[in-house]
């Protein structure tokens, strides 16, 4: 320690000379201070949540405002409720490496995942001939690409990147912080030093938001624009060679019987209850942030090992010492919630993906219809057929109207 000997002048002409000692590097206490722990917690979930959120591309006509509002919104349910805002990322990415597949299977070599979650996003808008242009997904690209509709997308991974705004730097220095948080708490608990309830619920966040940011990796953050698709046919002729399944009025975009991605605005429960609260406007002119694909076998695994050591977090804390007994009843209870809401999510979600996706379909039909006759059947097919013109040209009107 260096030290150095200074005189200090006092005011007055009568004082004695004292003096003090300056120091040099000083190191810090060997305990935490309140503010330490509040700092450090507060700033992992700050940058983690912040960071890790990847919106769709914006409205044409939204403002700067609308857009930063929209990403503190998702930055609070990550902070309240960050297994749902994980939930849709990694369906976002089980659609995006289903993409690559697709297209390898049609002979476009340069589609990547950041290509599937382009599209995804809303960064693919069709535009057919004398129609209205609308956003296509990625399995929509390959629907309108297997039947030569266009040709395969020429933009290059680096061009897509491009519109990305993300801060290498930013995304470094978070990384660093959540690592370290989950780090100090393991730390913490080989060698039995105390813990807060803020470090716990602070440290299940940042578990979260680390698989979110991993699952939205390769998608473009805070893209502002994407690009124009044209095509030489009309929606009308597209909509007539798909033929009866093309019929009905579509809800989102004429291409909805490709791809029904949806509901918006409820994670699935407001099919049970037939509500909609998404955007009115048809065709979409950005795809709503809360889309929620199918996710596979390997992602759900994946989201059920996160989700249940998100609840295991609050349940270390079962045995803390708390000032009061309300306080030691109030964690134990809200551990319960949140365990029992992950529980409760996983029970609901795949009861409600099976009805809006259609596995149960065939049970249903075989408890409600009876099979038809050949000849009933061969003419409901041809009635259908006649019908098909119709129905599109009147679908194609009412859009919006389900």
């Amino acid at each position: 320690m260096n030290e150095t000997t200074l005189p200090l002048n006092g005011t007055s002409q009568n004082a004695t000379t004292a003096t003090v000692l300056v120091h040099g590097w000083v190191s810090g206490p060997d305990v935490r201070g309140s503010w330490d722990i509040i700092w450090s917690s507060f700033m992992a979930i700050f940058l983690c949540t912040w960071t890790a959120i990847c919106l769709n591309i914006p409205h044409p006509k939204d403002r700067t405002i609308h857009i930063l509002l929209r990403k503190t919104k998702w930055m609070f349910w990550a902070v309240i409720a960050p297994e749902i805002v994980l939930s849709i990322a990694m369906g976002q990415y089980a659609s995006a490496r289903r993409s690559v597949r697709r297209f390898k299977g049609l002979e476009c070599e340069g589609w990547t995942l950041r290509h599937g979650f382009f599209a995804d996003m809303g960064g693919f808008l069709l535009q057919p001939k004398d129609s209205t242009p609308f956003l296509v997904n990625s399995r929509q690209m390959a629907y309108l690409v297997e039947r030569e509709y266009i040709q395969c997308p020429t933009i290059t991974e680096e061009e897509i990147w491009d519109k990305s705004k993300a801060d290498s730097l930013s995304k470094l220095i978070t990384a660093a912080q959540a690592t370290w948080l989950l780090f100090q708490l393991g730390g913490r608990a080989v060698l039995k030093l105390p813990t807060t309830t803020l470090e716990l619920s602070a440290g299940a966040i940042v578990l979260c938001s680390f698989g979110t940011f991993i699952c939205w990796l390769h998608k473009p953050s805070d893209a502002k624009s994407g690009v124009t698709i044209t095509t030489r046919f009309t929606t009308a002729q597209i909509l007539l060679d798909a033929g009866p399944i093309a019929a009905q009025p579509y809800v989102h975009t004429p291409l909805d019987f490709v791809s029904r991605e949806s509901p918006t605005c409820g994670f699935n429960m407001m099919g049970f209850f037939n509500l909609r609260c998404d955007d009115p406007e048809r065709p979409l002119r950005r795809f709503p942030n809360d889309r929620f694909p199918d996710i596979a076998t390997f992602e759900k695994i994946a989201l059920f090992l996160i989700t249940t050591a998100y609840a295991a977090f609050h349940l270390i804390g079962w045995n803390f010492t708390f000032p009061s007994r309300v306080e030691t009843q109030l964690w134990r209870w809200s551990s319960v919630v949140v365990t029992g809401a992950t529980i409760f999510f996983w029970v609901f979600e795949t009861i409600a993906a099976r009805q809006r996706f259609g596995r149960w379909d065939k049970y249903l039909i075989w408890l409600r219809l009876k099979k038809k006759p050949a000849d009933q059947a061969t003419s409901t097919a041809t009635r259908q057929d006649s019908e098909t013109g119709s129905d599109v040209e009147r679908a194609l009107k009412t859009g919006g109207v389900p």
